[in-house]
């Protein structure tokens, strides 16, 4: 009886179901977590990577021709760039020994004809005598007439014959012309006259004739006659 209930105890026991054992976290599987969840950061940073980069390369392409388009509009001439390079150049050279700048009055050259696109012109500018004066103007044909300073002693200079130029676009028209130098005695007729175009032609001045020219061409005309 004894041993039946000894075999019987040990049944028991050997039947009696396994208590639930408790989950520990090994080293191995901590690390096993962090691996996980850096690759996951890493596949959402790669995603996000993906979805940007068309829209900055969009941007970057668009800009770069932003970029592109100020340049080329940078290198095109401006309006002023553009007409100056459109006009010639009238050059004149006139001599003229003995002539004194500072109490003489200008020499003037009154420039009209048409140009090329048909326009009337008609102005008159100062000259540097004994240098070359150089003056922007539309193509086309004109003729020059020199009007002759007058010295402050009344003598002055043989203004020479009215003559054509030819200006081209983007060219120049060089001119040389000498003036003969006439004293007092002989210029009264040529001094008066020479004062009383100089009268006239203030009104068609470009801005490069000095105001008191007329009142200067007129006293000194007087000094001759």
């Amino acid at each position: 009886m004894v041993e039946d209930r000894q075999i019987k105890n040990n049944n028991e026991s050997s039947q009696a179901p396994d208590e639930p054992r408790e989950c520990v976290d090994t080293p191995a599987k901590k690390k096993a977590a962090v691996v996980v969840g850096c690759l996951i950061v890493v596949v959402l940073v790669a995603a996000i990577i993906f979805v940007l980069m068309p829209r900055d390369a969009e941007k970057g392409s668009d800009s770069s021709m932003a970029d592109a388009a100020q340049a080329i509009e940078n290198e095109q001439p401006t309006a002023e760039q553009q007409a100056a390079a459109e006009k010639g150049t009238l050059g004149m050279r006139i001599s003229a020994e003995g002539y004194d700048a500072e109490t003489a009055s200008p020499a003037i050259a009154h420039i009209s004809g048409t140009s090329d696109a048909g326009e009337a012109v008609d102005f008159c500018t100062a000259l540097s005598l004994n240098a070359s004066t150089r003056v922007q103007i539309d193509p086309g044909a004109y003729e020059v007439e020199i009007i002759a300073p007058i010295n402050a002693d009344g003598s002055m200079f043989e203004a020479p014959e009215p003559f054509k130029a030819v200006v081209k676009a983007s060219g120049i028209a060089e001119v040389a012309k000498k003036m003969a130098f006439v004293p007092a005695r002989d210029a009264a007729d040529a001094a008066s006259d020479a004062a009383s175009k100089v009268a006239q032609v203030m009104d068609m001045n470009d801005g490069t004739i000095a105001e008191n020219a007329a009142e200067v061409a007129a006293k000194n005309a007087a000094v001759a006659s």
